[in-house]
């Protein structure tokens, strides 16, 4: 019984295994490892990064914002043709350009909650991804004053070699004039990772 109550006495004293978590405000190096081949926050800034770069240089954009008329556009979606699970985070891409859009004053952005709200044409749009029918386009300028939308797809090619595991994303977004159903503007980012075992 003696030797129970030393060993349990023991046990009492050791430190407990509990886990340690940090904040990125805290360590800023935590959000530089890629943890996963998934698009983690550094891609996808890395990603909107690019984009708004070529957006911005573009001819595009000097017509659409010359003046002092703000055309209304809409940030749709970005279709998912990958075989990884990164829905949630190409939501966060567009509604971080969404947020820079905003921000820059240059147009006005129309919520896509409006749209989406509308199950009929959230509907239409789920099913067309990136292509877009005239109907649907449309709709879209009659019934939310839209002159612009972005929307995009990514794809991927995913390979292993024994441990290893390489994603390559090809994410295409682009800006259709909702008037004629022209792409006005379509940029590529290409992201690879890898996971080494």
């Amino acid at each position: 019984m003696c030797r129970l109550s030393m060993f349990l006495m023991t046990l009492a004293l050791l430190p407990a295994c509990d886990p340690t978590f940090t904040r990125a405000s805290d360590d800023p190096s935590i959000d530089e490892a890629a943890l996963s081949t998934r698009l983690d926050r550094t891609d996808l800034d890395l990603a909107l990064d690019n984009w708004l770069a070529g957006f911005e240089a573009s001819p595009f954009y000097r017509r659409a914002t010359t003046g002092d008329a703000r055309p209304n556009i809409a940030i749709l979606r970005i279709a998912n043709d990958t075989s990884e699970h990164i829905g949630s985070a190409l939501d966060n891409l567009l509604n971080s350009a969404e947020t820079h859009l905003v921000q820059s004053e240059r147009f006005k952005v129309v919520d896509n909650t409006l749209i989406t709200r509308d199950a009929i044409m959230a509907e239409r749009l789920r099913n067309l991804g990136d292509s877009v029918d005239p109907e649907t386009i449309a709709a879209l300028g009659r019934e939310y004053g839209i002159h612009y939308f972005v929307n995009g797809r990514v794809g991927d090619t995913a390979e292993k070699s024994g441990d290893t595991k390489r994603v390559q994303y090809y994410l295409f977004m682009r800006v259709t004039d909702v008037a004629t159903g022209i792409i006005e503007y379509q940029h590529q980012i290409d992201i690879t990772k890898q996971l080494d075992d």
